[in-house]
Order: C-alpha cells, then sequence, then structure tokens
C-alpha cells in the first residue's frame, strides 16, 4: 500500500537522524535538541504502529544505519551500544506513555458535559484536551484524535485543532523565554534595560585581567558599578552592587563552578563579594555588599577570594575529572558530561548512560577515584591550541564553544580535559572521594553526587553514626544490620502472607451471604460488594467462590488498600454476550478515575480516587440494565 510505503520512508528517515542526533551525545529529553529528537522517534514510532509493529524495533533500525553508514562516520560505530540502548528505552517509555494517555483520555471524558456542543448533537473536543496529553503525557495528537472519535464518539474539528495550536505556541514562546539570556540578582541588572549596560560597558571597558589560576589577593580599580539595571558613580553601606574591575582573582561562574566570594577593600569602606558571575562579551561581575563606608567608581580597592571556600571548589572540581574518567573506564566510553555543579561541600555530575548504575560498578569508580588520590598525581594545567588538545585526546564537551587557544587540566594518564576552571596542585590533596547518590534526571542521562576531603569524612561519619544507632536499636554489632533486617524482612512478608490468607478465608465465608443478597436486574442476577483490605488476589477468590455458587449472573467487587482502588468483575458463561465483563469494569473505574480491561467473563480495574468507590459501585446496577436490557 502507498500509505506503507511512505509509513517505510520515515522510519528509515528518522532512523538516521535518530543514530546521528545520539552519536552526538544528544539525548531524549522534553527540552531543546532533546525536544526535537524525541519527537523525531515518537513520530517514527507512531509509523510503526501503522505497520502493525507493537514492539519495540526503532532501536533495531539503527542498527542497520550504523552498519551501512558506520564506515564514513566511526562516531556511529563508537557510540552503537549508547544508541541501540536509548532508543530501546525511549520505545519503552513511549508504550507506557500511550497507555497513561488512554487513561487519561478517559479521565477526560468524565467532564465532557462541559465541552461545546456543536451542529449535529456532538460535543466538540477542546484544543486544551489535546495540548494536554501531548505535552504532559506524550500522547500523539493523531492518536488522541483517533481515539476520541471513534471510540468516543466527541466531533475533533477546525477549531479543536487552532486552540491546540495556539497552546503549543504558546509553549514555545515560553521555552523562547526562558532560553533568552537574563541577567538578574540583587543589585545587578534586570531585563533589556541591564542588559543594555553591560553591552555599553563591554564595548568601552577592556577585559579583565584575571589572576585567580596564581592568586587569591591583589589590588585593583573600580572600572564601574551597576546596580537595579543602571551605572551608579558610588555606593554606601547597605547597598548591593556588582562591580567591574580592571583585574581580579575571583573565578566568575562558568563549566559547572560556582563563582567566588570574598572581601573587597577601600580607603573608606568594605564590602562582601557574595557572587562573580559573567555579564555578556567577558565582564566579570562582582556582586558586592557594602558592610561599611562606601565606594567609588575609578577607586583603588585591595580584593580577596575566600581561601576555605575557593580549596573547596578547587578539591571538587579536580574530583569531577576523576569521576569522569573513572565512569569511563567502568561503565564504557560512551559516557560524557551532560552537565555538572561545582560546589565548595559538593559536586554533582549528570552524564549520558541509559540504565541505573549498578552497585558494584559504583564501587569500583569510588575505587578508582581513591586509587588515583592515593597514588598523588601531578595536575598539570597548560595552554595549547585546540587542535593539538584534541589530538592528545583532551576531552571536550559536547555544545560548548572553544576559541583557539584552549587550557587543558592534564592528571597524569588518567584524565585530560578541556577546562577552565580551578584546580589542587595533585589528587592526593583530595583526601577521600565518596559517592552519595545516583538517580535518573532525563532519558539516557545520569546524575550522580559526590563529596570530596573533609565533607567526605564528615559524610562517612554521618553513615556510621546512622548505622550505629540502627544497631543500638536491635541491639546487635554494627556488622550484624544486613543479616538480622533480612530476617526481620522474610518474618514480616511471612505474617503478611498468612494475613492476607486469613483475610480471604473470611471474605469466602461472606461468599454465600453475597449470593443471598444478590439483586435481580433485567433477570440477571447482580451481587455488588465492597471489601476493603482484600488486594486483587483476595477479590479474585472471593469472586471465584461466589461465582461458584452464583451459578449464573454478574459480580463486582471493590476494595480500598493501601490508598489504592481495585476492582473487579465477572460475568458467568451464559451472560457475557449481554453483560462483559471488561466493558462493565471499564465504565465503573471511570467513576473513580482509571481503567482497566480484561476478558469478557472476567476483568480487573483500579482508580485514583478511592472516595468515590461507592458511588461508582452504586452505578452498576443501572449499568447492567442497560446491558441487559440491550
Amino acid at each position: 500500500r502507498e500509505d506503507d510505503d511512505v509509513s517505510m520512508r520515515v522510519i528509515a528517515d528518522h532512523a538516521r537522524a535518530t543514530a546521528f542526533l545520539m552519536a552526538d551525545q544528544v539525548s531524549p529529553s522534553n527540552e531543546w535538541r532533546g525536544y526535537v529528537l524525541r519527537r523525531i522517534m515518537r513520530r517514527a514510532m507512531r509509523h510503526g504502529r501503522n505497520l502493525g509493529l507493537s514492539e519495540p524495533f526503532l532501536w533495531q533500525v539503527t542498527g542497520t544505519v550504523v552498519e551501512l553508514m558506520g564506515g564514513v562516520y566511526p562516531e556511529l560505530v563508537e557510540q552503537r551500544t549508547r544508541v541501540a540502548e536509548l532508543t530501546r528505552l525511549e520505545e519503552e517509555r513511549f508504550a507506557e506513555a500511550l497507555e497513561q494517555g488512554l487513561e487519561q483520555i478517559a479521565a477526560e471524558v468524565q467532564g465532557s458535559d462541559r465541552w461545546d456542543v456543536v451542529e449535529g448533537g456532538k460535543r466538540r473536543v477542546p484544543g486544551q484536551v489535546l495540548f494536554t496529553l501531548y505535552d504532559t503525557y506524550g500522547f500523539p495528537v493523531e492518536e488522541a484524535e483517533d481515539v476520541l472519535k471513534n471510540q468516543y464518539g466527541f466531533e475533533v474539528n477546525a477549531t479543536t485543532h487552532l486552540e491546540s495550536n495556539a497552546k503549543m505556541e504558546e509553549q514555545r514562546e515560553r521555552a523562547r523565554a526562558s532560553a533568552t539570556f537574563g541577567i538578574g540578582g540583587a543589585g545587578g541588572a534586570a531585563g533589556d534595560e541591564g542588559a543594555a549596560v553591560y553591552q555599553t560597558l563591554a564595548a568601552e571597558i577592556p577585559k579583565a585581567e584575571f589572576l585567580g589560576y596564581e592568586a587569591l589577593t591583589a589590588p585593583a580599580r573600580i572600572l564601574a558599578m551597576v546596580a537595579g539595571g543602571r551605572r551608579r558613580r558610588e555606593a554606601v553601606s547597605g547597598d548591593e552592587v556588582e562591580l567591574i574591575l580592571d583585574r581580579t582573582p575571583f573565578y566568575a561562574e562558568s563549566g559547572g563552578q560556582i563563582g567566588d566570594a570574598g572581601v573587597i577593600t577601600g580607603r573608606q569602606g568594605r564590602g562582601e563579594v557574595v557572587d562573580t558571575q559573567y555579564r555578556g562579551a567577558g565582564l566579570i561581575a562582582h556582586r558586592l555588599r557594602v558592610v561599611e563606608g562606601g565606594f567609588r567608581e575609578g577607586e583603588d580597592v585591595a580584593v580577596s577570594v575566600e581561601s576555605p571556600r575557593r580549596q573547596g571548589l578547587r578539591l571538587h572540581h579536580t574530583g569531577t575529572h576523576l569521576l569522569h574518567a573513572a565512569l569511563r573506564r567502568v561503565l564504557g566510553t560512551h559516557v560524557t558530561q551532560a552537565g555538572s555543579l561545582v560546589a565548595p561541600d559538593r559536586l554533582r555530575f549528570d552524564f549520558t548512560h541509559a540504565k541505573p548504575v549498578k552497585d558494584r560498578d559504583l564501587e569500583r569508580v569510588e575505587d578508582l577515584v581513591n586509587e588515583a588520590v592515593r597514588e598523588n598525581i601531578t595536575v598539570d594545567p597548560f595552554w595549547t591550541d585546540l587542535d593539538a588538545a584534541l589530538r592528545m585526546g583532551a576531552m571536550a564537551l559536547f555544545g560548548e564553544k572553544y576559541g583557539n587557544h584552549v587550557r587543558v587540566i592534564r592528571i597524569g594518564d588518567f584524565s585530560t580535559e578541556l577546562c577552565g576552571g580551578t584546580h589542587l596542585d595533585a589528587t592526593g590533596q583530595i583526601g577521600l572521594f565518596k559517592v552519595t547518590t545516583e538517580g535518573a534526571v532525563a532519558s539516557g542521562v545520569r546524575r550522580l553526587e559526590a563529596v570530596t576531603g573533609s565533607a567526605a569524612l564528615a559524610h562517612v561519619g554521618q553513615e556510621e553514626q546512622a548505622l550505629r544507632q540502627a544497631a543500638d536499636l536491635l541491639r546487635i554489632p554494627p556488622l550484624e544490620l544486613p543479616r538480622r533486617l533480612q530476617k526481620l524482612l522474610d518474618d514480616q512478608k511471612g505474617l503478611e502472607k498468612q494475613l492476607a490468607e486469613l483475610e480471604t478465608r473470611l471474605a469466602k465465608s461472606r461468599a454465600q451471604d453475597l449470593v443471598a443478597g444478590a439483586r435481580p436486574v433485567a433477570g440477571v442476577p447482580v451481587v455488588v460488594a465492597r471489601l476493603d483490605g482484600l488486594n486483587s488476589e483476595g477479590l479474585r477468590a472471593v469472586v471465584d467462590s461466589v461465582r461458584e455458587r452464583l451459578g449464573s449472573g454478574v459480580i463486582v467487587l471493590g476494595a480500598v488498600t493501601e490508598g489504592a482502588t481495585n476492582l473487579i468483575g465477572a460475568t458467568t458463561k451464559d451472560l457475557v454476550g449481554r453483560v462483559p465483563a471488561n466493558k462493565l469494569i471499564q465504565e465503573v473505574a471511570k467513576v473513580v478515575g482509571g481503567g482497566g480491561g480484561g476478558r469478557p467473563d472476567l476483568a480487573q480495574a483500579g482508580g485514583k480516587n478511592p472516595a468515590e468507590l461507592d458511588r461508582a459501585l452504586a452505578g452498576v446496577y443501572d449499568l447492567v440494565a442497560r446491558a441487559a436490557g440491550g
């Protein structure tokens, strides 16, 4: 068919785009490049569904792209595993999104009585519904339109699409606005007016001489002061301003490393620098809180970086380089930096990896870093041209802009990266490196947090204290905790199993009472009951017992267990043609904000609103009456 040919062409084209984008370290997400990649992938997946492909398939097509084009583009071969893993993961998540979307459609339909009525008596789907399904759940507009029109009988017309497109455009505008360079903060410039001030200053003032690699103190001259988006000639006690100096040892926030803090002292005043930021093209702004006296433009001052804070930054920035190199050795060369934060007391490192990092791999990463620390490797910073740095294997960050003259941080044979941050003289100064957390931040992107030096020692001390406290509660040695906790968990599971069995037996004993209370509806015996505390297995056991005694009829049972709503419906075989259980349970589940399905003789459902369970069960009789009567 012609439609099949179109779908196959779309899949081939989009698989190629997916492979190349991922090889360039782009991961599917809801922002920027990742958002474009996700839309490309999901369009290909949608066309796969048109061809009847219900299982993940796109990851295999990307493998074909690598085979056909890897000879010319070696980066495809290098990133083959990452591309396949990320693509398959995104396909699985898309399948989940489709399921969530169907549940959300059912929830939206609950409020359809408020939708506009159009010609023909049908209610028109508001554009907000399509937008929400796509934006929040990733549910394709075409799929949503098909379900709402063909399954529920609603109207989706040009007005619906206009409203949905308007919402989409509003979102794009918000994204553009958030991406626009803005200058703010205490004493700093705000909005367009502030940006204009710094643009003017950048044209008038030469780039400051940065001294921070060699010194923490220096004499300097105030070239300009800015507050509230306007240039100031002087500042007095209590003011907050941003100072532009001719030379400075203060490191401005960049490359993940936060800005320096410290003190600036003049002839008649003293101020605390609370942050240092870049403003526009190379201007270093010192955010100053004047605490004594005052300052004037053109004044000579003494500037001093807070030493312990800077040392914490050096520790954690050097630790970040060691962590990056260790991750690549343990997990594979597909690992690249996707974001970072270097603070005085911790580091955060985002990296490309499709799966959670196993505990044993985290231990290996820690061991590798601490081994490098014990070796006390010299940290060698030097300047060279970009091509030479790349030839020697220096890591460059995707998306970063580098000049021809770059700074390289080489740590023996362990790590070589392009970096402008501040670092230690040798790895031994780190003392100890400790990973504190690991988790996901986006599709295909993981996050590690870690501490070094005294912060690492403090973290280990806190862990040991918690271990001792837990052991004291159980009155056992700390090293016995895992074995004892496992025994307690096993005992708890056994008790929970016994309790469930007792509850099921008790519910079964009520089966005869439930059968006796059956209500005839259109000639069909109907049993409806609420049995809180029973899980789905318990409800199933009761249904089987009731159905055996009932002989012919319809059964719907509901329960709220640990805040979750469970529903189960059954129809004896002689009635499945008149009252199919799967369709009945879907209607009942809508009332509790959920969904479900199953066979015509047995179906299950869940819901998000337990408060509506009684109303849902009460409505069963009318549903059976309509089905049986029809």
